[in-house]
């Protein structure tokens, strides 16, 4: 709240009663006729100096009074324009806090909206990427060496191993005979055509083993499948009642393959016949 001083004036009837006052003293009374004329003009001067003293310090004052009213009016101008600026800044900062406020909430959904996208980048980029593995080849060890096969072509293989391990026989026969088909020149093959064989003969299909693990031996002379495969032929001819084949295969092994487990399995099954 801006207080404002009334400027102070002394009232006209005080100012003339003043005055009056001084002009009263000013006529000598009737008795003065009683002094000399010197004495009366004495007295006379003396009133007219007292009454000009008096003028003068009442002027001085007002003067002094009117000369403090306008320092104080400019004074209150003065705080008038400093709280019209103060309450315009004010208005300005609120303005500016709300203008902060809602930036800050754009900036809060920006930052949403960006980690949404880049959550959602670092989605498809992980699905781009399973995708792409089904496709891209992959390095894979297959009885000691090194090979490069389609990622599809190691799942099936290894679907196909895991029937067998869980002893599920003839649908492992069944999946490794397809993957033959679909991979005939996978370097899966061999190891896939052994599994095939053993699956048959789990199953009692002697016939079918020999078979199956004389091709992996014709077709990959070099495998290093080929001692467990001819050592699993012989156990199946000896099972189906074929021993002179079986005597054969064994001492085959014996020949081609010495001092390897399947030989030593295989002369252990010649003693045994």
């Amino acid at each position: 709240m801006i207080l404002r001083l009334r400027p102070v004036f002394l009232k006209a009837p005080l100012l003339a009663a003043l005055l009056g006052a001084g002009l009263q003293l000013a006529s000598p009374p009737a008795q003065a006729a009683l002094f000399g004329d010197d004495e009366a003009r004495q007295a006379v001067l003396n009133l007219r100096t007292k009454v000009d003293t008096l003028q003068r310090d009442l002027s001085r004052q007002l003067n002094d009074l009117a000369s403090r009213q306008t320092d104080i009016e400019q004074r209150l101008g003065r705080l008038e324009v400093s709280q019209k600026a103060s309450l315009s800044r004010q208005n300005d900062i609120d303005s500016l806090r709300q203008e902060v406020a809602q930036l800050r909430g754009q900036l809060e959904d920006t930052l949403n909206q960006l980690q949404q996208a880049q959550k959602s980048q670092q989605d498809m980029s992980a699905d781009m990427d399973s995708r792409l593995k089904r496709f891209e080849p992959t390095q894979v060890t297959i009885d000691g060496r090194q090979f490069s096969v389609e990622q599809a072509e190691k799942n099936e293989f290894e679907a196909a191993l895991a029937l067998f391990r869980k002893s599920n026989f003839k649908a492992a026969d069944q999946a490794f005979a397809k993957f033959a088909k679909t991979y005939p020149e996978s370097p899966y093959l061999p190891t896939a055509l052994y599994w095939q064989g053993g699956a048959q003969y789990a199953q009692g299909n002697y016939n079918g083993a020999v078979n199956t693990l004389q091709s992996l031996i014709q077709r990959f002379p070099d495998s290093a499948r080929k001692a467990d495969a001819l050592l699993l032929i012989g156990n199946a001819q000896v099972d189906a009642g074929n021993d002179k084949a079986a005597r054969q295969t064994f001492i085959r092994i014996g020949k081609e393959h010495p001092n390897t487990p399947a030989a030593n399995a295989a002369r252990e099954r010649l003693k045994a016949m």
